[in-house]
């Protein structure tokens, strides 16, 4: 939306990102909005993670005059415009995750697709104590969901702020829950999912609780994932570019469905098991990533597929034939949002662009097959340490085509300093919570 000038109020949020996709704002003036609507201004790049440095740190804020929004959660009230940013040059900074995704999206539109995405956001809601806010379970009701009228505040906030909501239900873990954000173009539907990160955390410090993101907060329970739905449409048509406009069987069958799925699908899945592994080096910033991928917690490891099967990493919902989209079930909220999406992105147009062949379906539980079942198949797992991801990211030609060398270079040095955390910075510590005893210390990195 945008907003009329006569309506600017007193001061205006610009909302944007540094390096690793963390939401920050600067506050100016309301008076100044429209000269900034057109201009941009600068802001001091060198306090920005991964920005500038001291010695040339201007840093451009752009910001996009149709995204204006007003925000009221409890007592405070925020109007905010969405800004990416820019280097001295004026060019889109190469470290800006938001820019990423545009490269990613423009590279969509040159080849005629308009790309959707739709987020499942999964979270802990925790009481002062940091013991989860209940004992609840998956699809619970009250009593024993406690978190009912927030998850109803949550999603009256989203609607109000312009997302489309799919769904909100209590998830598996105790206290655990998750809202799902309906399709929309890939950016809106980063830069919402950011934006509720953001609301949630406001709703939870306005009940004296806490949101948990992180991917495994409590050793024996659920893992928080960002499941991630992909859907591509023809840009002048809307078309679904997934969906086999030939197809004639039955959306219930089990024997229809690879007749439901076109060529471009096909070569989009094998686009993101071929480069799951850099998918996984992008996503992954936390140690708790490779505690939460591990069979039995529905975190598919296996680079493997299948029709509605939650231990494949790329799952093709039972959806209308229209609504034909796959999901890709291994992110995190540890990384950046947008660098996600970006990559998922990336991934299945690199597939589309060199018709990659897509492997056979996994119909079957791959969790429980045996090493040798598994080489049989020919699944392999995603890495499952930092030493790993660094050796993935450092010979990715992939990744450095897609980001550019700046960002890669950016994504080794985060993941070396978790591992080696430098002596001037605080260590990297993985705290994991258990309900008698929630102070329960899994390892350090010092």
């Amino acid at each position: 939306m945008e907003a009329k000038k006569e309506e600017y109020p007193e001061f205006v949020a610009y909302h944007f990102l540094n390096i690793d996709g963390d939401l920050m704002c600067m506050e100016e003036d309301g008076k100044s909005t429209e000269k900034f609507l057109k201009e941009g201004f600068n802001v001091d790049g060198s306090s920005i993670k991964g920005m500038a440095q001291v010695e040339k740190s201007d840093l451009k804020v752009m910001p996009e005059k149709d995204s204006f929004l007003s925000l009221k959660v409890g007592d405070l009230v925020h109007h905010r415009y969405l800004a990416h940013l820019e280097d001295d040059q004026g060019n889109p900074h190469p470290c800006d995750p938001r820019s990423i995704l545009k490269k990613a999206v423009d590279k969509a539109n040159s080849m005629g697709f308009e790309p959707t995405m739709f987020s499942e956001v999964e979270f802990y809601i925790v009481d002062k104590d940091g013991k989860p806010a209940d004992n609840a379970s998956y699809c619970s009701l009250p009593p024993d969901d406690k978190s009912y009228d927030f998850r109803q505040e949550l999603g009256t906030l989203c609607h109000k702020a312009g997302m489309k909501v799919k769904r909100i239900h209590h998830e598996c873990g105790p206290g655990q829950n998750e809202i799902e954000l309906n399709l929309t173009p890939c950016m809106k539907n980063a830069d919402d999912t950011t934006l509720t990160m953001w609301i949630l955390r406001l709703l939870a410090a306005k009940r004296n609780q806490k949101i948990i993101f992180s991917p495994k907060p409590f050793l024996k329970e659920a893992g928080n994932g960002l499941h991630h739905h992909i859907l591509l449409r023809d840009v002048k048509t809307g078309a679904n570019m997934f969906q086999n406009m030939d197809f004639h069987g039955k959306v219930d069958n089990p024997a229809d469905n690879m007749q439901r799925l076109s060529e471009t699908a096909k070569h989009g899945i094998a686009g993101l098991l071929k480069y799951a592994d850099d998918i996984t080096a992008v996503f992954a910033a936390s140690p708790e990533t490779f505690e939460r991928l591990k069979p039995g917690f529905e975190a598919p490891i296996f680079k493997a597929w299948d029709f509605s099967n939650r231990t494949a990493l790329v799952r093709v919902p039972k959806c209308g034939i229209d609504m034909t989209r796959y999901e890709y079930r291994g992110g995190d909220l540890s990384g950046s949002v947008h660098l996600y999406g970006a990559v998922l992105l990336f991934a299945v147009l690199k597939g589309i662009e060199d018709k990659l062949p897509i492997p056979p379906n996994a119909n079957f539980n791959v969790e429980k097959l045996s090493p040798e079942e598994l080489v049989k198949h020919g699944i392999s797992s995603v890495p499952t340490s930092f030493e790993k991801c660094i050796e993935i990211l450092k010979g990715s030609k992939f990744l450095n085509e897609c980001f550019g060398p700046k960002m890669v270079e950016y994504l080794i040095k985060r993941d070396e300093e978790i591992l080696n955390p430098p002596k001037d910075k605080h260590h990297h510590q993985l705290i994991w919570f258990t309900f008698n005893n929630f102070a329960s210390v899994s390892y350090t990195h010092l």
